[in-house]
């Protein structure tokens, strides 16, 4: 069986808000049994050491005035084989507390609302039966929590009462990592404050030991709990289970009041972007009625995961609304497909690609191939699905082009913009067909690289030498390529106009081909 400890005793036995009140530095002495405060004096006999001495400070008073609770630690710490420590329910003094240190005794006190029969009893469950007791404790842990969830007191709440239970710094993690709420202090806050956890399992930070426990799924967990200390043990990782499962509940209760809030505002937004309201008044008012800023200029960001579940699209969500709340931005938020979409509003000193650009970073440490496009600003509810539709055309067109490193805007897309805009007309069609389409299709059929050839050349502004060099090309086989692409295209490359056109057209190939994506 193992030892009991007065450390024990205060986490496995005392009840809920049982205070040491001195002596901290002999918690870790060894309890062999309880000691209750007699009836008749001598107030505690047949002290064999090592005893955890209970007793009432008014009773003590009563059995002799002259009893006062620092004479009894005194006694109690000069006895042959002193005492473990004392628990005491009452008023402790500062000469009490004195006395404590001087003896370096632990001295616990007990709330005013205890019951000395039902401490004793569990003090002598965790001696006698310390597996039972641990597991009995377990679950009261956890019922309290759960209570306290239920009873509304939130996180912050369930921390405390954590850190209570414990006598350890806790700290609670979104799913990315992000510390949400801690209870901690020293060496242990500045260690949690630095840890992102990913995953169950045990840390050491500024020699703080951490123990992490995964908060709901262990496989798409909602979040994560931590305790760190300067020892941990058996019942810290206990603990820390318990009050996972606790947590899990009131992430879930989280959960639920944020998708109804995100249906509002989803159903909000998808109700603008499917048309002009007939009513516009009531869409406005709708609008403020869930606290967003209609009278300033909106802009549509995208952040897209291809093949992005829905738990991990909720996920990407969830961060961007808690990186705006954070910042005091309310915006609508709605899932699409594999994006996420919000309208973020502007204000005249705000930067809003900067702004965007940091929630990308933000998300890309845990999302590297997420994907953030950006349309321009409007004015007006009525041209939410313009903003919309540049975001769109940026996201396909600026991934191609730029890649996903930084934010894509529409606006960065030149004179891409105006072939998106082209694309499906008759007339675009015609010029690619009378340009460029037969070099297209000679490249398929024949698996060549004169489209590549074409690139490069204009990439490097017709200088040869730099092309050829840019493709691992000897000069006269960059000659011979252009010349086949004189003779395929039948576009001379040494005529201003046929040169343009051949440049416009190769642009018009790349806005051409995003069809099949849309």
């Amino acid at each position: 069986m193992p030892s009991v400890t007065v450390r024990d005793v205060l986490r496995l036995a005392l009840p809920l808000g049982t205070m040491t009140a001195a002596g901290i530095a002999g918690v870790g002495r060894q309890v062999t049994w309880v000691a209750t405060l007699r009836a008749t004096l001598p107030a505690f006999a047949e002290l064999r050491g090592g005893e955890i001495a209970l007793l009432s400070v008014e009773a003590a008073q009563a059995l002799d005035s002259r009893l006062s609770l620092a004479v009894l630690v005194r006694r109690l710490a000069e006895a042959p084989v002193p005492v473990a420590g004392i628990v005491a329910l009452g008023s402790i003094t500062a000469e009490d507390v004195a006395a404590a240190e001087e003896a370096r005794l632990p001295l616990l006190q007990l709330p005013a609302s205890a019951d000395l029969r039902e401490v004793e009893r569990e003090i002598t469950r965790l001696i006698t039966d310390y597996e039972a007791q641990f597991d009995r404790r377990g679950a009261q842990l956890y019922d309290l929590l759960t209570q306290r969830s239920l009873s509304g007191h939130g996180l912050p709440g369930l921390l405390d009462t954590l850190a209570e239970r414990t006598g350890q710094s806790v700290a609670c993690y979104s799913p990315n990592g992000e510390l949400r709420t801690q209870r901690s202090k020293g060496s242990a806050r500045i260690a949690l404050q630095a840890l992102r956890p990913s995953g169950k399992g045990e840390a050491n930070l500024l020699n703080q030991q951490i123990w992490v426990e995964p908060i709901g799924p262990s496989d798409y967990p909602t979040g994560y709990l931590a305790l760190a200390g300067s020892d941990l043990d058996v019942w810290d990782r206990e603990a820390a289970m318990r009050g996972a499962s606790a947590l899990a509940l009131e992430f879930a209760k989280e959960q639920a009041v944020q998708a109804a809030e995100d249906r509002l505002r989803g159903d909000f937004l998808s109700n603008i972007l499917a048309g002009p309201p007939s009513d516009m008044a009531a869409a406005i008012q709708r609008g403020q009625e869930l606290g967003y800023s209609l009278a300033l200029p909106h802009m549509a960001v995208l952040f897209n995961l291809d093949d992005g579940s829905p738990h991990v699209l909720s996920r990407i969500a969830s961060s961007v609304q808690s990186e705006l709340s954070r910042r005091g931005i309310n915006a609508p938020i709605s899932r699409r497909d594999n994006s996420i979409l919000t309208m973020i509003p502007i204000s005249g000193s705000s930067r809003p690609r900067d702004l965007v650009e940091q929630l990308r970073e933000r998300l890309a440490v845990d999302y590297p191939e997420i994907a953030v496009a950006i349309g321009g600003q409007v004015g007006a509810l009525s041209e939410w699905r313009r903003t919309l539709e540049d975001a769109e055309q940026a996201l396909i067109l600026g991934r191609q082009l730029f890649g996903t490193a930084h934010v894509l805007a529409f606006s960065d897309l030149g004179v891409y913009r105006l072939l998106v805009r082209l694309r499906e007309t008759p007339e675009l069609w015609t010029f690619y067909r009378e340009t460029l389409s037969k070099l297209v299709d000679y490249d398929t059929r024949q698996r060549a690289d004169l489209m590549k050839t074409l690139e490069a050349y204009f990439s490097h502004l017709g200088n040869l030498r730099a092309t050829s060099e840019s493709l691992h090309v000897h000069r006269n086989t960059l000659l011979y390529r252009i010349e086949r692409i004189k003779e395929i295209s039948g576009m001379d490359l040494d005529n201003s106009e046929e040169h343009f056109a051949l440049w416009l057209a190769l642009r018009a190939h790349r806005v051409l081909s995003t069809l099949d994506e849309t």
